[in-house]
């Protein structure tokens, strides 16, 4: 579609759709309307958990292809990335059959058993008993996000299709044998690519997904938007959280007593590397991490058990550590009051402005600037592939941000927007005049404008231009290249990373993590807390374990006092700074 089709019928154009999701609602649509989703429902995500492991089999096959052909092709295609994060990869087309049906689909790292959370999710919710409603676009993500969780924790046999690239630095993909051995050290013959699941390991994913159907009901939000799939971060007057109950402290008590009870050796199964998007997503736009105790000790058990946590958001104070710092006090006043020190310390970093300031956790509880330059260096040591912040040139970076900025200008004054443009070192944003708003198709018109103009200049670096629900930015570098350089840097494979946001339709930044990395798509920082309460609960933790334990009655009675004091707060206190200065520029 051209721009000036865009411009014409703003309703016709696709950014606020997903794919893949839209497809199965049609799909599933037809079963409704004949009143048969009870007996196709599964049927219809059996199919597609087929078209995907065809998928991923042909996409490592053409990878193989490509190998074997030449030693210098992969690099050419990774040379040939393109720097929107809206535009597939080049020369990378995929002759399957999903692709012919969603022609945007990406790759897909891990085997999805969609049937399988369909089947948890529908036992939970008795979606296929309804008779007026339809299933709606943010029930198919919370069954894709379960999905995605169950291949991560209690993955299925590589068989098909392994990663992308089976290593960081390695693009070498061995051939797939024809038997693979099971979780027991059984040997099952495969079966056109995939190995069929053996008894044992059916019964651990009944009792895996029983363990999940015993969990609270998924978070939703009054005002969300299930027709359009729009994120609850795009709509400017988003409610603060609301505050937790002494149910749920209580919860996740029982869970640490749970996990305390593991060697501290033990790392838990699923995702070594979980990177989270800021705003919508840990914390309320436009708030800061002040009081989330559910939220605040699941990211402290997934560090206290060998996984390591990634803020990779669009703020960027460059290496203005304190401002970070405040955006997440909360959390990292938790940190501090349970102990938590060492190496599980050293397993959390923020990365600032998309891909541009890199920072860790010390035993002090503060931030602190990750070294660039010299033995060790993040942005030396990540320069093997193209899109690396360290290939990147001044000039290129300036002509970039002029375009961008040039673009804001326009948009400003065609539109009439009450707003002003602020320039950053690799970043220019629009923003709204104090006490103004900016309407979300304003916001989405200048995306659009911007991403179609640096597409067509061929800019040669990668940029993520997004709704930020009440403003508009455009860096240099996106989220692809964050979580790349985390992978790289931390030598931590693709399939064993979880990017978990609330932006990817294609005018959010989430939207560029979805080609290196699985993601979770959520709307909320209360849906958060249920995904990684998910991967804690997968894992094999018991919900309510040990309640009677004196750690668990002291959680306890600390729940009931947060619950008692949680009336005179309400939700979350806004950021004490304006929204200009937070992201205006840095002083020298």
């Amino acid at each position: 579609m051209s721009f000036s089709s865009r411009r014409r019928n703003y309703l016709l154009t696709p950014h606020r759709r997903d794919g893949l999701i839209e497809c199965m609602k049609s799909m599933l649509m037809h079963s409704f309307v004949l009143d048969a989703l009870d007996t196709t429902g599964a049927d219809t995500f059996s199919h597609f958990e087929m078209l995907i492991d065809e998928h991923r089999r042909m996409t490592n096959q053409l990878f193989e292809d490509i190998h074997f052909s030449s030693k210098s092709s992969s690099n050419n295609i990774q040379m040939s990335i393109s720097s929107s994060a809206s535009q597939p990869i080049p020369n990378m087309i995929v002759p399957s059959r999903l692709k012919r049906l969603v022609p945007e689909v990406g790759t897909f790292y891990t085997r999805l058993p969609l049937k399988k959370a369909f089947e948890a999710y529908n036992a939970k919710y008795g979606i296929t008993k309804r008779r007026y409603i339809c299933i709606s676009f943010n029930e198919i993500r919370h069954i894709l996000n379960l999905a995605q969780i169950i291949a991560m924790i209690h993955p299925y046999s590589s068989g098909g299709g392994g990663a992308l690239v089976s290593g960081v630095n390695d693009m070498s993909i061995a051939p797939r044998p024809t038997v693979l051995p099971d979780s027991n050290g059984e040997t099952t013959e495969m079966k056109n690519g995939v190995r069929p699941r053996t008894e044992r390991e059916s019964a651990r994913d009944r009792a895996v997904l029983e363990a999940w159907a015993s969990m609270g009901d998924t978070p939703r939000e009054e005002d969300e938007d299930d027709d359009t799939g729009e994120e609850k971060s795009n709509k400017p007057n988003s409610s603060p959280c609301r505050p937790l109950r002494q149910r749920d402290r209580s919860d996740s008590c029982a869970i640490e007593e749970s996990l305390s009870l593991l060697p501290m050796q033990t790392t838990l199964p699923g995702p070594k590397l979980i990177c989270f998007d800021g705003d919508q997503t840990l914390y309320s736009d436009g708030a800061n991490f002040e009081n989330s105790p559910k939220l605040s000790k699941y990211l402290y058990l997934l560090l206290k058990h060998g996984v390591t946590i990634a803020v990779v958001t669009a703020a960027g104070y460059e290496y203005q550590a304190e401002k970070y710092e405040l955006r997440l006090s909360g959390l990292l006043a938790y940190f501090k009051e349970r102990g938590l020190e060492g190496e599980d310390l050293e397993r959390f970093y923020i990365f600032g402005g998309e891909c541009n300031y890199l920072l860790r956790l010390g035993n002090d509880y503060k931030l602190h600037a990750v070294r660039e330059d010299g033995p060790g260096g993040w942005v030396v040591s990540t320069k093997f592939f193209a899109e690396s912040p360290g290939n990147w040139s001044d000039a290129d970076i300036t002509s970039i941000l002029d375009r961008a900025e040039a673009c804001f200008q326009s948009s400003l004054k065609d539109q009439n927007l009450r707003a002003r443009i602020i320039r950053k070192k690799r970043s220019v944003g629009l923003i709204p005049k104090v006490d103004e708003m900016i309407r979300r198709e304003a916001l989405d018109e200048t995306v659009l404008r911007i991403q179609t103009e640096l597409d067509e200049a061929k800019v040669t670096l990668p940029f993520c231009a997004f709704n930020g629900g009440r403003d508009a930015w455009v860096d240099v570098g996106n989220k692809r290249v964050g979580v790349q350089v985390l992978q790289s840097y931390l030598g931590i494979p693709a399939e064993e990373t979880l990017h978990i946001g609330d932006q990817f339709l294609n005018t959010g930044n989430d939207f560029a993590a979805r080609s290196v990395c699985p993601c979770v798509w959520i709307t909320s920082p209360e849906e958060t807390t249920y995904i990684l309460k998910s991967i804690l609960r997968l894992a094999g933790v018991p919900l309510m374990a040990l309640m009677n334990t004196p750690l668990a009655a002291t959680c306890e009675n600390g729940g009931a006092e947060s619950a008692a004091g949680g009336d005179k707060e309400v939700g979350k206190k806004i950021v004490d700074f304006e929204e200009a200065d937070r992201r205006g520029p840095v002083e020298s």
